[in-house]
C-alpha cells in the first residue's frame, strides 16, 4: 500500500510548527466535557459511553430518552471540523428509522436544514449552534436550547 508523502510530510510540518496538536488536545478536552456536563444535566437521556473522533471529519456523541427511544431516534451533537461548527441533529436509530421518519418532513424551520438524502446523510435535521466554543457554560446552554428546538419537532 502507497501513501500520499506530500500529505504526510505536511502533517509532520504541521505538528512540529504549530500547536496543532495541543489545539486538538483542547478541542477534545471541550468536547468530553460537553458530554459529560450534558449527561449529569440531563439524567432522563442516556448518554453513548464516549466521544467518537472520525478522523477530523466529525467528532460527535448521541444521546436518547425512552421517548426518542419508542420512535427509534436519537439526538447527536456533532462537531464538524471542515467548518468549525457545532451541531445538533435528530437522526434515526438506524437508516431505515431514519428514511421512514424524513419523510414525515417536507420543510423545517430556519437554520434547521433538512436532510436531502436520509440514506446518505447521518442526520434527519442538524441544527447549527452558535455559541462561544470557549465558554463551556454557554456551550451547554445552548446545545440544550438546540436539543429542545429538535424534539419540539416531534409529533
Amino acid at each position: 500500500m502507497k501513501f500520499d508523502p506530500a500529505l504526510l510530510e505536511t502533517y509532520r510540518t504541521l505538528l512540529q510548527t504549530t500547536d496543532l496538536q495541543k489545539a486538538y488536545q483542547e478541542f477534545i478536552r471541550l468536547f468530553r466535557f460537553l458530554r459529560n456536563e450534558l449527561e449529569r444535566q440531563l439524567p432522563d437521556f442516556r448518554f453513548q459511553n464516549s466521544v467518537t473522533e472520525n478522523a477530523m471529519d466529525y467528532a460527535y456523541f448521541s444521546f436518547i430518552n425512552p421517548g426518542l427511544k419508542e420512535k427509534s431516534l436519537k439526538l447527536v451533537v456533532a462537531f464538524d471540523h471542515k467548518r468549525f461548527r457545532l451541531e445538533v441533529w435528530l437522526s434515526g436509530v438506524n437508516r431505515a428509522a431514519q428514511c421512514r421518519w424524513a419523510a414525515c418532513w417536507k420543510v423545517c424551520p430556519p437554520p434547521m436544514e433538512l436532510t436531502a438524502n436520509p440514506d446518505q446523510t447521518d442526520f434527519i435535521v442538524r441544527l447549527p449552534v452558535e455559541t462561544d466554543l470557549s465558554d463551556g457554560e454557554k456551550i451547554v446552554a445552548a446545545v440544550k436550547e438546540a436539543a429542545g428546538q429538535l424534539l419540539r419537532l416531534l409529533p
